[in-house]
């Protein structure tokens, strides 16, 4: 198995992922579920409203966790021998006028929220993330090397 490309099928297959972010003054970890697609350069797009709990928390430390699973966890008789990829980094605000059609074209449930002026899309910045294939099968790739 080429685990390079293993982990960029899931960065470009996953649709939600679980977005761990860092609360109040204590930094205490808080995950969320959100809706995901990959950008053209793989970084996670997230439409998120300001109101959210997980948005606040950004908005105050940037720092965030995202973890995206393959496909075959849904159908997997051991859910934890099946790939998924965590990404550590920074989240931004990116162009949601210019990243439209993409973020709409996989999640067009969306289009509703998408309209809303509470509603800004981020991405999520990770240098590297760490891939788990299955059991015995980790590794930390470098994000440019997807």
């Amino acid at each position: 198995m080429d685990l390079t490309a293993e982990a960029r099928r899931i960065l470009l297959g996953a649709r939600r992922g679980a977005l761990a972010t860092l609360s109040g003054e204590a930094k205490d970890p808080y995950a969320s579920l959100v809706s995901t697609v990959a950008g053209e350069d793989l970084a996670p797009l997230l439409l998120l409203s300001t109101l959210s709990q997980h948005a606040q928390n950004l908005a105050a430390d940037p720092r965030a966790s995202l973890l995206l699973e393959s496909p075959e966890v849904a159908t997997a008789p051991d859910a934890l021998a099946a790939g998924r990829v965590t990404l550590q980094g920074t989240v931004e605000k990116a162009d949601k006028d210019g990243l439209r059609a993409a973020y709409l074209a996989a999640h067009p449930e969306a289009e509703m929220y998408y309209q809303f002026t509470d509603f800004h899309l981020y991405r999520l910045v990770a240098p590297r993330l760490h891939f788990v294939a299955g059991f015995g099968r980790v590794v930390w790739l470098e994000t440019a090397m997807l």
